[in-house]
């Protein structure tokens, strides 16, 4: 079976935020077979651990907790590299254990030791993306701190608990890793994305239904609040950790982000089908309308079966005949309402003709984002894997990063603060909490602190059940795997749904471990209660700096990114300083797919701020997507010029080409130098910059070449060979590409300052 959902489950309506909570939940909990068989796989790995640490007796607290946060977290782990992080967290916990006896008479160097160890370790591990590793090894060690001032005198076997919990957590995930149920991440986002076309196509199906019908079809829901983005983000980072080609890279963060824009089209679809107007224009082209939304749907229907096994590229390739047959329905469509336009003008109201343009133009938006196959970056010379997927540490630290990495040191200090203030052992889980919640940015940690509310609250009843109920009448370790199980099968498959609810599934499982520790069978539920009591406290602590005291929204991040990422592509244009070798072309090429793999991160925290957020996350998604394309129509220009170095033409011919490509540089500048200005979030200037780049600046020049290179038969470059008139040809068309992407990144770019527009916002289409 394929990993995607065939049928969207339906709700019956309702009325209010429960029936849209209703209705994301039947969504995004609708069983798969991708789903089932991964969820099992974690939780085997899962209750295994588990089971070696009870019986090995580990006298420590996080021992189920470290097997849990290690099951599903990151890429196939190797031995080598678990090896490698267990050297590094024995070492700490050693440190952390001198150091800790040697401050737990100074309370006050105490915290700033704490400050500083959390903060420089949270920096490297976000340079690094270390992720569950890092965090892992911060949980123990902080842990040591915290326990010193309570159990000085054990704190050594508990660190020494600590790493054999982790000993075999990690044992037991290398095994499964790689020889018992490899899980390739690759092939998991590959099956996400094919769900995640299943899904834009039945909201668009529901969409349009109530839109054509709308007294025979039910309503439907608002779009949600987030969106599948962070998930296929994390599985990108995943597969690129697990050894994934750089140009295999670039392909699947084509397709994550054609998906993106999918769904953002989808959603100013729903909103503009669910507005209340009259529905005299909708009449005049409703058999148009239908057949354009049909050729569509049969577009990602062909992508949902499709992507589960591969990914078709090549866009200057001729387009499959489904693709041809939504762009003919567009066309039909966009030709009656010209027709018609005379019918409807004077007579409409103004609401209603918005709300007829809106959806028109989504669904010309979303036949522009399927109407070809994915373009294609240029292949290296030697296809190697992905050794160092992530930037290396230079001498100029990310300002971002910094402020990040000392506010994780300021909640590290004030949950500390608090646990001590408190006298109460239980609260180190408010440390815990804090490591994990968090983030860079507003938007980030706010969506995770609110599931991770929600799954402490749902975690903590299903633990305090499981206390009550289990322990009491259950004294084997049989007895006890059974609980584990089950517990964490309900987490681990709610872990695997899309970024709106996996983490509060995941979540219900880490409060488990963290709650439900040891075989003793009790009823004593006051210890629990304060561990998750420390959870909401820690989410507390977070929440106040920063959202309150120190909020960093993505607006902030996203500058420095766009400046970097503009600066990569300028440089992989004809004269840029990456485009003399080959190696310096994929060099700039790869770091620019890394960059605009983050700003579709910052776009995701975008959408979660809100109007509190100074940037548009749309635009920011349609900005990125033309980036990459422009980045990779720019590599295969300066590839094909080395591989197959070009004679001179006549200057006549000549010129033109050059003022294309200097036009084309100086659009480039013009935004580079604007996202560095003190105007960078004004809305009104980046208008105003998109206003000054006329459409003859790169449109007349390619004429001019055009025509020149194409008069009289290519009589020009008659006597070249034939490679490299296969060159030029490939540059002539790659030229005409970036005429209509660079137009179509002005017109995205100028939307990204102000407030978010959110899905309501209509752009022009243009057409290619």
């Amino acid at each position: 079976m394929a990993g995607f959902v065939k049928q969207r489950l339906r709700v019956p309506p309702g009325f209010g935020w429960i029936d849209q909570l209703e209705r994301l939940l039947a969504t995004e909990l609708a069983p798969t077979s991708r789903k089932i068989r991964t969820a099992f796989r974690l939780t085997c790995i899962a209750t295994i651990g588990a089971g070696l640490v009870a019986s090995c007796h580990v006298n420590n607290e996080l021992g189920t907790y470290i097997v849990w946060l290690l099951v599903g977290a990151g890429p196939m782990m190797s031995a080598r590299r678990a090896g490698e992080f267990l050297i590094a967290e024995g070492l700490a916990l050693i440190a952390s254990v001198v150091m800790a006896r040697l401050l737990a008479e100074t309370p006050w160097l105490m915290l700033s030791f704490v400050f500083v160890l959390f903060s420089l370790s949270s920096y490297l591990g976000t340079m690094r993306k270390l992720g569950a590793y890092l965090l892992l090894i911060q949980v123990v060690c902080l842990a040591t701190f915290y326990g010193v001032v309570f159990a000085p005198q054990e704190i050594g076997w508990n660190a020494a608990g600590a790493f054999g919990g982790s000993v075999i957590a990690f044992a037991v995930v290398v095994l499964f890793d790689n020889w018992l149920w490899p899980d390739p991440g690759e092939a998991f986002l590959m099956e996400s994305l094919g769900a995640s076309a299943a899904r834009a196509r039945s909201r668009l199906l529901e969409a349009s239904h109530f839109y054509l019908d709308r007294a025979g079809a039910p309503e439907p829901p608002l779009p949600p609040p987030t969106s599948d983005l962070p998930a296929h983000m994390a599985l990108l980072d995943r597969a690129v950790a697990e050894g994934i080609s750089e140009h295999r890279q670039a392909i699947l963060l084509a397709a994550l982000t054609r998906m993106a824009r999918i769904h953002l089209e989808v959603d100013r679809l729903s909103i503009a089908a669910r507005e209340n107007v009259p529905r005299q224009i909708r009449a005049m082209v409703r058999a148009e309308i239908r057949a354009a939304v049909e050729a569509i749907t049969a577009v990602l229907d062909e992508l949902a079966h499709e992507l589960p096994s591969s990914i078709r590229v090549g866009v200057d390739e001729p387009p499959p005949a489904s693709r041809t047959r939504a762009r003919s329905a567009m066309d039909s469509l966009a030709a009656r309402i010209v027709q018609v336009r005379p019918a409807y003008i004077g007579q409409a109201s103004s609401a209603e003709i918005e709300n007829f343009a809106s959806f028109t133009d989504s669904l010309a938006a979303l036949t522009g984002h399927i109407e070809r196959l994915l373009d294609e970056p240029p292949q290296p010379a030697a296809a190697a894997s992905s050794n160092n997927p992530v930037p290396r540490l230079t001498a100029a630290p990310d300002p971002a990063l910094v402020r990040y990495s000392l506010k994780v040191g300021l909640c590290t200090v004030g949950g500390y603060i608090i646990g001590i203030t408190a006298q109460r052992p239980e609260l180190s889980t408010i440390l815990t909490t804090v490591l994990i919640t968090a983030l860079p940015t507003y938007g980030a940690a706010l969506r995770k602190m609110i599931l991770r509310i929600a799954g402490a609250v749902i975690g903590g009843a299903i633990s305090l059940l499981t206390i009550i109920i289990v322990t009491p009448n259950f004294e084997t370790l049989p007895a006890y795997l059974l609980a584990v199980f089950a517990i964490f099968y309900v987490s681990a498959y709610a872990s695997l749904t899309s970024g709106r609810v996996a983490y509060a599934g995941k979540q219900i499982g880490t409060t488990f471990a963290l709650v439900f520790t040891g075989l003793s069978p009790s009823v004593d539920i006051y210890g629990p209660l304060w561990r998750i009591w420390g959870i909401l406290l820690g989410t507390f602590v977070v929440g106040i700096v920063a959202l309150v005291l120190w909020p960093e929204y993505a607006g902030d991040s996203l500058l420095p990114r766009l400046r970097k990422v503009i600066r990569d592509t300028l440089a992989l244009a004809p004269g840029g300083s990456a485009a003399n070798t080959e190696d310096k072309i994929q060099q700039a090429n790869s770091e620019t797919m890394r960059i605009l793999t983050e700003i579709l991160g910052v776009a995701d925290d975008a959408q979660v701020e809100g109007r509190a957020s100074l940037v548009d996350h749309n635009s920011i998604v349609e900005a990125a997507g033309t980036l990459r394309r422009i980045a990779n129509r720019l590599s295969s220009i300066a590839t094909g010029r080395i591989v197959a170095p070009l004679p001179q033409l006549d200057p006549t011919t000549e010129s033109p080409r050059e003022v294309f490509f200097i036009a084309s540089c100086r659009q480039l500048r013009s935004w580079r130098d604007f996202f560095s200005s003190p105007q960078s979030l004004s809305a009104s200037a980046a208008q105003a910059i998109a206003r000054a780049h006329s459409a003859d600046d790169l449109g007349e020049p390619l004429k001019q070449f055009s025509s020149r290179l194409e008069e009289r038969e290519f009589a020009r470059i008659e006597s070249w060979t034939l490679e490299q008139r296969r060159t030029i040809l490939a540059e002539l068309q790659s030229m005409r590409r970036l005429e209509f992407l660079l137009s179509d990144l002005n017109r995205w770019l100028a939307k990204i300052p102000g407030p978010a527009s959110g899905p309501r916002s209509r752009v022009p289409i243009p057409q290619a």
